[in-house]
This record gives structure tokens, C-alpha cells and sequence, in this order.
């Protein structure tokens, strides 16, 4: 585990398993990059999409039918750190159809996001953020 601090630079290797957090009680901030981009974009769309229409859990992780969903999506740009890789992409291939049977999409559609602001799943920054985007 590493912590860093304000004004610290890090540099994640690609496929190096990471989270991060933030640990005390003062909002933190982040300045991300992500090289290539790929569709990361589209990925904390869907991903902050889910969290205002309260799809995800306590910690913020997606109901585990709509990570299945997800999983073949964005496993070029995103990947869980648990269940382990192999586990989860055998687990999306035989849950992806009753996923989809219950309704859920791999894309959630960035028209019908909420325009009451931001809530306690988003912050104002980030909702500020995503709706300047096309």
C-alpha cells in the first residue's frame, strides 16, 4: 500500500492491480490520466450514471448482475480487482443473458441523466463535469 499526498505524482503500470481511497475526512482530489484513453470516458459515465440512479452498493461497486454487463464492455479500460479476473470474466459469460434478461445494459444511455444536480453518489465538480460534456 502506498499513500500519497497533496502535490505527490504516481504512475500506475498497465495491468498493475490498484484502488484507492480516500482515507480521511476532507474531500480529496484527484487529477487522473489515463494513456490510451481508450473508452474510459464512456466508462465513468455509466459508472457515475449507476451511482445516481442508486444502482451500486455502500462502497460504490455496481450490483454484481450489471458488473457482468460491464465486464465485456470495459476490460480493456476497467477491471475489478475481486472477484479475480478469470473468476469474474467466466462469471460474465454465463450471467451476461439473465442480465440482460432483467433489463441490464452494458451502456446506459447519458440522455436521461439527472439534471437536479449533484447528490451524496456524485460529487458537484464531477456532476458539473459530466454534464459540460457533449
Amino acid at each position: 500500500m502506498r499513500t500519497v499526498s497533496a502535490g505527490e505524482r504516481i504512475v500506475i503500470p498497465p495491468n498493475t492491480p490498484h484502488y484507492f481511497w480516500n482515507e480521511g475526512p476532507d474531500e480529496a482530489r484527484a487529477i487522473q490520466e489515463l494513456r490510451p484513453a481508450l473508452q474510459t470516458e464512456q466508462f465513468f459515465r455509466t459508472y457515475f450514471a449507476l451511482a445516481r440512479d442508486r444502482k451500486t452498493d455502500e462502497t460504490g461497486m455496481p450490483m454484481f448482475l450489471q458488473l457482468v454487463t460491464l465486464v465485456p464492455a470495459f476490460a480493456d479500460e476497467i477491471r475489478p480487482t475481486r472477484p479475480p479476473w478469470p473468476v469474474l470474466r467466466l462469471l460474465a459469460l454465463i450471467l451476461a443473458p439473465i442480465a440482460r434478461w432483467r433489463g441490464l445494459s452494458r451502456r446506459l444511455s447519458i440522455a436521461s441523466r439527472s439534471t437536479k444536480g449533484p447528490d451524496k453518489y456524485v460529487s458537484k465538480n464531477l456532476w458539473l463535469s459530466l454534464h459540460e460534456l457533449p
